[in-house]
């Protein structure tokens, strides 16, 4: 569910107006320097307990380097963390460092709440292959300017891929996808899946995966680039739209029905279902006699897929002296990119199948999983976000009520379906 969930946390966050004036410190019982001793740096996450163990495991080895100048304590919020880190905020007693969901690192930096990292990047990039911006893929750095400096840096860039059960395809009489396969190849597959196996050839739920990988491949999009109109209504965005419909229409996909009360990554790994879209490090999804493999996403007029990305930030409110503090960051940023699939960093995602990555087979990425993934990171794009936080969320429900309700449940052709949604996409810019 990484991949899913990372969009549901996207979908659903909203931002509260801070109150820049009750961020002039941090939580004195955890933050107070000892002059004899190693500063305490506390550090907000949100990662589930198995997650977190691991990252417990990175946080001690980085103490234990460190032992003479700071010390990390992990402050981690399982469930919630967005409110919470915001009520921390607007009390003045957020983490020293904290993770940042992306997109949200221009809004806090606006309300005065984050470390302007510029000066610190500039005087360390030598020094730290994470402080150098050369070295990130440039889409995974989007969103983390404000007014022409970087408050926050991205901690993983996570592709979304097509894992595939080569065992159904080999039932299919099929050859496994290749690089460079396209949407209508994709669609004659399902078919072929279906009909010689009676099983579904691919995943659509509410909300899972992204409308726009398959918008974005025909060329299509949600704005224009001063987002002053939709450009939804377009001949590129209707075809892909008809892609979805087809699937729905001709049952190459589970019904909605089917989907109730499910996991729907259970179908996949039940060997029911042939493809499903997902994050490049959602794991092996090996069960019932197979193990999953990945492809670049099939391409329409072009090669594209969206691209997750989790951010770091500093407190710009930090009672701890800020070179220390950064140090700190620099080395959680170093070691999470040595332990996350995909790193933002270019010459570690180079690395991947020698990278420790405790939910891959092995304990590594699986080999033919590299070229896939590594590809994939080349054409990743990230959505562009509303400036105003409401009109944001509201977007969502737009993607959600307009979008994939009607074609998942068969109530509306692709032409209404992109009229509608362009009428109210537009309402949102006003």
């Amino acid at each position: 569910m990484k991949a899913i969930s990372r969009w549901l946390v996207a979908g659903v966050s909203s931002l509260m107006l801070f109150s820049t004036t009750a961020c002039g410190s941090t939580d004195n019982s955890s933050n107070t320097s000892n002059p004899k001793g190693p500063v305490t740096i506390t550090f907000g996450t949100w990662g589930g307990a198995e997650e977190d163990a691991q990252l417990h495991k990175i946080i001690d080895k980085i103490n234990a380097e460190h032992k003479n100048e700071f010390q990390i304590k992990e402050l981690n919020v399982p469930s919630n963390y967005d409110q919470k880190l915001k009520t921390q905020v607007a009390a003045g007693t957020a983490p020293d460092i904290f993770y940042l969901p992306d997109g949200e690192a221009a809004t806090y930096a606006a309300n005065g709440v984050l470390l302007n990292l510029q000066p610190y990047l500039d005087k360390y990039k030598s020094q730290y292959t994470v402080a150098d911006i050369n070295n990130y893929y440039p889409a995974t750095l989007k969103n983390d300017v404000y007014q022409g400096s970087y408050y926050a840096l991205p901690w993983i860039g996570q592709p979304t891929v097509m894992y595939y059960n080569p065992e159904i395809f080999k039932q299919a009489g099929l050859s496994e996808p290749k690089s460079g396969w396209t949407w209508d190849d994709f669609l004659k597959d399902c078919e072929v899946i279906k009909q010689k196996t009676g099983k579904y050839g691919f995943l659509l739920s509410n909300g899972w995966p992204p409308v726009y990988d398959f918008i974005w491949s025909y060329g299509g999009d949600f704005w224009n680039k001063d987002l002053t109109k939709s450009t939804f209504d377009s001949p590129q965005t209707i075809k892909a739209l008809t892609l979805l419909h087809t699937l729905v229409t001709e049952k190459l996909v589970p019904s909605q029905a089917e989907l109730a009360n499910v996991d729907i990554e259970d179908l996949f790994r039940q060997g029911k279902v042939a493809m499903f879209m997902g994050g490049a490090a959602d794991g092996n999804y090996a069960a019932q006699g197979f193990t999953a493999k990945v492809a670049v996403l099939p391409k329409g007029t072009q090669q594209v897929t969206d691209l997750g990305i989790d951010d770091m930030a500093i407190n710009a409110h930090t009672k701890v002296d800020k070179e220390t503090v950064f140090k700190a960051y620099m080395a959680l940023l170093d070691a999470i990119d040595h332990w996350k699939i995909v790193p933002p960093i270019k010459q570690y995602a180079a690395n991947l199948e020698q990278m420790d990555v405790p939910d891959a087979p092995g304990g590594h990425t699986p080999a033919d999983r590299v070229q896939p993934i590594l590809d994939s990171m080349k054409v990743a794009r990230l959505y562009q976000t509303l400036p105003n936080p409401t009109a944001m969320q509201n977007f969502w429900n737009v993607l959600a009520n307009d979008v994939y309700e009607p074609l998942l449940m068969n109530t509306s052709t692709p032409e209404e379906i992109a009229k509608k949604t362009q009428a109210d996409l537009d309402a949102l810019l006003k």
